[in-house]
């Protein structure tokens, strides 16, 4: 099944997108700060979606619903999509379902900063991290016995599940902010391409 997605680029990802006919991302694009969460995104996608030959690429970002169901669309007048004045370009497109994994934008922030765990509930979270600080000491990820890390880890997967509604961390689907990842852009799936300058 085809679904339509955005994705925001700046003339470097567009213009190699131009020359080669497709676009991937590799990890000299990576910020440095987000270099762990987007290794353990690529983790996860190498799991749930197709993977053959793309052995040194990393995740490419576009956006299934941007705020909501109702506003999917990323709204060229907001800022935070790019450096102020840098010029960018917004890409409509189609790619089939199963080459592309959803994740919840909010819940993404935390595998994102490798801080906490995502609970069940508010009540689940405040014990954990409580247990955290009375047994070891702290609550910081890299300091856990790797036990504790691999737990954290497996709750971070409710990021991929869209029906995860609990209302400390997220909310219902329909109100989602829902990202997509996946691993190449091609110049045939575009459907529209338009400029702005970030603001």
């Amino acid at each position: 099944m085809k679904i339509k997605l955005w994705t925001i680029q700046d003339e470097r990802g567009w213009n190699e997108l131009q020359s080669k006919g497709v676009l991937v991302a590799r990890e000299e694009f990576v910020e440095p700060d987000f270099k762990s969460g987007y290794d353990w995104m690529r983790r996860q996608m190498k799991r749930r979606i197709d993977y053959r030959n793309k052995e040194n690429q990393y995740p490419i970002w576009a956006w299934y619903q941007s705020v909501d169901k109702d506003k999917k669309k990323p709204d060229l007048r907001q800022t935070g999509y790019l450096s102020k004045g840098v010029k960018g370009y917004r890409i409509e497109f189609e790619k089939d379902s199963k080459d592309v994994l959803f994740s919840d934008f909010e819940l993404w922030h935390t595998p994102l900063s490798y801080k906490s765990f995502i609970a069940d509930s508010e009540i689940e979270f405040l014990n954990f991290e409580k247990a955290l600080k009375k047994t070891f000491g702290t609550n910081s990820f890299s300091e856990l016995p790797p036990r504790i890390r691999i737990k954290i880890e497996k709750s971070w997967e409710k990021v991929f599940d869209m029906e995860f509604e609990e209302e400390y961390f997220t909310c219902p689907f329909e109100y989602k902010q829902i990202q997509a990842t996946f691993w190449e852009l091609r110049e045939d799936e575009i459907i529209k391409v338009d400029t702005f300058k970030a603001r």
